[in-house]
């Protein structure tokens, strides 16, 4: 389980957290979304005691966190992680003989997968096998909370459906919480129980994907026929072009009219919104 309590990190008079509330108390594969600047990696790195926090409170598994925790049990790989420049294999079974619960046989199938060369040093690797091998180290941890920063940067598009199935099997066989922040949504979309839209340090949406699906719509027509189907309702952006207007909402569609188009919004659009300052109120 993972709480925070009234978070806020600051970076001399920039607030890059802003007083967070947030509990995560089931196992799941959730989606951190955000844009440039919006304080993911602050986030995760929080989470895993990387850095400390200016005010409030993170426990995770009912542990205070800080950088002074000595095992937060959580696995965290930022983008770009750094490893020793020594070979593949040898890093593999570095990582096994720090961590007694290491899932050996897990990051061995990973690495055959992906065709990891184990003669080469990691400094050798591409861009996304350098990502690859950061991500099969955390996944194949024994810890409760894997928090994976970005970790499709350099992937081409095979290897990106190829890390969402191996994410897939990895909660498979061992069901933890796992938090991916990415910028590339609609992939991960089938693969993920929970979305998290981070937004200029706030927390502004945290709910299933279902409840996306279920309340996020776009309602065109005239301005007049789209204001009255929409009123009362939680409006989260608005566009008008000349007479015709749309609203996006985040609630309980109204009712079908000859008047009115109402079209579901895709994951995508639906984060488009909810961060375009357009006029929706935080949730």
């Amino acid at each position: 389980m993972i709480e925070l309590k009234q978070v806020t990190k600051q970076y001399g008079q920039a607030a890059v957290l802003k007083n967070i509330t947030l509990s995560i108390d089931a196992p799941g594969i959730y989606c951190l979304l955000g844009r440039n600047g919006a304080g993911k990696t602050t986030l995760l790195k929080s989470i895993a005691g990387y850095q400390n926090i200016t005010s409030g409170t993170i426990q995770v598994d009912g542990k205070p966190i800080a950088t002074s925790t000595l095992d937060p049990g959580v696995s965290y790989i930022e983008n770009f992680a750094k490893h020793f420049n020594l070979p593949v294999r040898k890093l593999l079974r570095i990582a096994s003989q720090v961590n007694p619960d290491y899932d050996v046989a897990f990051a061995s199938d990973m690495m055959e997968r992906f065709e990891l060369d184990g003669k080469k040093k990691f400094n050798h690797l591409s861009l996304g096998m350098k990502t690859m091998v950061s991500t099969i180290i955390c996944l194949a941890s024994s810890k409760e909370v894997i928090l994976l920063d970005e970790p499709v940067l350099g992937f081409d598009a095979i290897m990106r459906v190829e890390f969402y199935d191996m994410l897939a099997e990895s909660f498979q066989k061992h069901p933890r919480i796992i938090i991916v922040s990415t910028h590339i949504i609609e992939e991960i979309a089938k693969t993920i129980q929970k979305l998290i839209v981070l937004d200029k340090g706030s927390i502004r949406f945290f709910d299933t994907l279902q409840s996306v699906e279920a309340k996020a719509f776009g309602v065109s027509g005239l301005q007049k026929d789209v204001e009255a189907a929409t009123r009362g309702l939680h409006i989260i952006g608005r566009e008008a072009v000349g007479g015709l207007v749309t609203c996006y909402i985040f609630d309980t569609p109204p009712a079908p009219a000859a008047s009115l188009e109402i079209c579901p919004l895709s994951l995508q659009d639906f984060f488009i919104q909810m961060v375009g300052h357009k006029g929706g109120a935080a949730r």
